[in-house]
């Protein structure tokens, strides 16, 4: 019956006044670190203490389970586990965006984008320059500003550069300084895991020291993610990628080292591994050191070194003023300067000038139900065309104009040939020769490419006699006793003058035509300077005319068999696994370089203005044309003045593939000139205007010059700035971003594509500091401390220990009157 007695009693109270007075130590120590970081909040787990049986006077048999009071089972951190794993997960997003972000809108700033000295603006900057020197050839000063603006993109470019380059260093740093501060988390962890395990083993539960870990382990995910495990001991295991860096009280010390063949860029290793990091502020710099800021140099180099060797190409081909100095460059060399076979193999341009080749062969581009030739619904008997042989008789340096009389082809050298819809046209000389329309009823309605060029139109009534002298190319040129009688007699005159060749005269029903031959830049009237002191011409009018454009020949015109005869038909090239389909009868080697630019193959295609057939390697193919593989017939390849073949089969041969060397490379395009690269970002700090045009940039080259009949291309003269017409439509040439982009659009595209990145990288950033901050608040609710809960819990905890204190009171009064009272007899 000892359970019951007062003793028994006595002991219930004290456990309850002991336990609410551990209670409130509990709550003591939750209020004192309301505001310490990363701190758990407490609670006591009061249980009560094994109860004993007790029998009873009334059921002796039957004992009562008595209690015995309560007792501090262990005190415990109020946390939510998973809470701390979405806080980490959360915190590994937010690291990694707020970096990314930080670091892309700093990159916006250095391209200076939208503003008046970003990158663009200069870009047109140096294209207006050429616009100005169209619009007046003799402006040295709009030469100087040509060369000065290009250098100041150069410049520009190479300081752009020169920062990304800072800042990828500067990031690279970072990497190797981040170790430190990894390892200091993993130590301080591992300690604490002996520490935790140490109490662990005695029975009790260390709070502050797992709040100490968590708060570490969340300092570390902002770096990078990490996996946590729970071993039963209460340590914990640490997880990077797939490797496990801590366990217990062991850990991987992690090391800088410069990863091998990558210069001085460092790696994060452990244990002779490299680490990969998923996440966090150690992936966002990895992903801007390797991969963003790579990319936008790399973009640079893209733009700079197409533009550098586009220009050269195109300038090489140019005259100066005086028309004595070619093949100069406008930039300087970007090619490779260390050898070996590191180098990369960019580009190729074929050592012939394919539009020197007597052209022969062209086509309509309509489609017809019959042969047109043939066909009254056609009218083309009706309709005259003109053929201005401007060297047929070279003793003269007369004109010879012929007649197709009511459409008759034969009578100026050409047949026609119908065949499956088509209208195909042949010479049997070429047609580098003019042939005219000065009505315009026959060439555009049979499909043919033509231009429009400027003519003077004379009536027969506003005939005079008299001379007249015009300039062309810096010489002068008179024509005298010009014969007005009549409308034969005034063409004879301008035709048989001794010393022309460069105006001739076409008498069409009552009007004779004043026309431009091939020898005038673009076949135009606008092109020569005419004196007409007497006023021959003085009644005629400007008129346009159409002319046959031989400028866009097809590919039959170049493309030859083994014994040197057109092809005719479908042929192709097989480019990194993709066939380029073309028809030599209709497809010209502007289509072709268009068909292939539009593959995706990461090969681009050129043609120079004198007809240089170009290939070039994409940012796809690391600029390198060892990375593809380019395959055909040889007589393609050697019609295309890319090889110099002996013999020609007309078999399949591979022109360059991932495993030529440069030996082979070397042998193959023996004549062709090839551009090598180094194999290295920031190629655009080759970028530099040469040195003699910044000296005088009077000698730029202005003149592409025309074909004469002889096939030979000639300087014009100082007006002619045929150089800066074909440039300054490079603008759009799409040869940049494997073909799908011209330099322009390129510079708009990597622009848009930054502010994209930069607004995606904002939006993400937002997102995942809204995520977190969600997160952190609920776990905050969960772990943190409330003083309006501390302060209720210290209440309750105090009348519970006032009341366990005031039971022991009513027990001592009881034993006191036992003692002293029971028992007594009255007095």
């Amino acid at each position: 019956m000892s359970g019951i007695s007062l003793h028994g009693l006595l002991n219930t109270g004290l456990l309850g006044v002991y336990t609410h007075k551990i209670a409130m130590n509990v709550v003591g120590h939750n209020m004192s670190n309301v505001n310490t970081e990363g701190y758990s909040r407490q609670r006591a787990v009061i249980v009560t203490t094994p109860p004993l049986g007790i029998p009873t006077l009334a059921q002796p048999s039957i004992p009562l389970q008595m209690g015995t009071g309560s007792k501090v089972a262990d005190i415990k951190r109020v946390r939510d586990a998973f809470l701390d794993v979405q806080y980490r997960n959360t915190n590994n997003r937010k690291n990694y965006w707020d970096n990314i972000y930080g670091n892309m809108h700093y990159i916006e700033q250095l391209f200076g984008e939208p503003g008046e000295n970003g990158i663009r603006v200069l870009f047109d900057n140096f294209w207006s320059a050429m616009e100005e020197l169209k619009s007046d050839p003799n402006n040295e000063a709009a030469k100087g500003q040509i060369v000065a603006r290009a250098d100041e993109l150069g410049n520009t470019m190479k300081d752009l550069d020169y920062r990304l380059d800072q800042l990828q260093d500067d990031i690279n740093n970072e990497i190797a300084t981040r170790v430190n501060e990894m390892n200091n988390y993993l130590k301080r962890v591992a300690d604490l895991n002996n520490k935790i395990r140490s109490v662990e083993i005695s029975g009790s539960t260390p709070n502050d020291l797992l709040d100490e870990r968590d708060r570490v382990i969340d300092q570390l995910s902002n770096l990078t993610n990490i996996k946590v495990t729970q071993m039963p001991s209460g340590e914990i295991s640490l997880g990077l990628g797939d490797r496990t860096i801590l366990h217990g009280g062991v850990y991987e010390e992690l090391y800088a080292e410069m990863i091998p063949g990558k210069g001085e860029t460092y790696g994060i290793f452990s244990n002779n591994s490299q680490v990969e990091f998923a996440d966090g502020k150690m992936k966002a710099l990895f992903e801007l050191r390797d991969e963003i800021i790579p990319k936008y140099r790399g973009k640079l180099d893209e733009f700079a070194v197409n533009l550098v060797d586009t220009v050269n190409l195109i300038h090489k081909e140019g005259w100066d003023k005086t028309g004595t100095i070619t093949g100069s460059s406008f930039f300087k060399s970007i090619e490779a300067v260390k050898s070996g076979e590191d180098a990369r193999f960019f580009r190729v341009a074929g050592f012939k000038d394919l539009f020197t080749n007597p052209i022969k062969y062209f086509y309509s581009k309509n489609t017809f139900t019959s042969d047109p030739s043939k066909d009254p619904s056609t009218n083309i008997k009706e309709n005259d065309l003109y053929l201005i042989d401007s060297n047929s008789n070279s003793n003269s340096n007369s004109n010879t104009i012929t007649n197709s009389t009511a459409g008759n082809l034969s009578s100026i050298g050409l047949s026609g040939e119908y065949e499956n819809g088509k209208f195909y046209i042949e010479s049997d000389g070429d047609v580098n020769k003019t042939i005219y329309d000065v009505d315009g009823s026959y060439l555009s309605k049979m499909g043919l490419n033509t231009s429009s060029v400027q003519a003077i139109k004379i009536n027969k009534e506003g005939l005079k006699s008299g001379d007249i002298s015009f300039e062309v190319g810096g010489t002068n040129i008179s024509i005298n006793s010009i014969d007005g009688t009549d409308l034969n007699s005034f063409a004879n005159s301008i035709n048989n003058s001794s010393g022309n060749y460069y105006i001739g005269a076409i008498v069409k029903g009552d009007n004779v035509y004043i026309v431009a031959t091939d020898k005038v830049a673009e076949k135009s009237m606008q092109n020569l300077v005419i004196k007409d002191d007497k006023g021959v011409l003085s009644n005629g009018e400007k008129v346009s005319v159409d002319v046959l454009d031989t400028s866009n020949p097809t590919l039959n015109n170049f493309i030859k068999d083994k014994n040197g005869d057109p092809v005719n038909g479908t042929e192709s090239i097989e480019i990194n696994g993709i066939k380029i389909e073309f028809d030599t009868r209709t497809d010209s080697l502007k289509d072709l370089a268009e068909k292939i630019n539009k593959s995706n193959t990461g090969v681009t295609a050129f043609i120079t203005p004198h007809g240089k057939f170009v290939l070039r390697a994409g940012a796809s193919l690391n600029f390198d044309l060892k990375n593809s593989k380019i395959s055909g017939k040889d007589n393609i390849f050697q019609s295309l003045g890319l090889i110099d073949k002996t013999p020609i089969t007309e078999n399949e041969m591979t022109l360059v593939s991932t495993d030529s060397k440069w030996e082979d490379i070397n042998n193959m395009f023996n004549k062709a000139d090839i551009l090598r690269l180094d194999n290295e970002i920031g190629l655009v700090n080759r970028m530099e205007v040469t040195d003699g045009l910044k000296d005088n940039p009077s000698n730029l080259s202005v003149d592409l010059g025309i074909l004469t009949n002889s096939n030979k291309y000639v300087p014009v003269g100082p007006k002619n700035v045929s150089v800066w017409d074909v440039l300054s439509g490079i603008k759009d040439l799409a040869v940049l971003n494997d073909g799908k982009d011209g330099f322009s659009g390129f510079l708009a595209n990597t622009i848009a594509e930054m502010g994209i990145e930069g607004e995606t990288a904002e939006k993400m950033k937002g997102n995942a500091e809204a995520l977190h901050s969600q997160i952190d608040g609920e776990r905050d609710r969960v772990q943190g401390v409330s003083i309006d809960e501390e302060v209720s819990n210290m209440i309750k905890y105090q009348k519970a220990f006032n009341a366990s204190a005031r039971f022991i009171t009513a027990i001592d009064q009881m034993m006191e009157k036992i003692v002293n009272s029971l028992g007594t007899v009255g007095r």
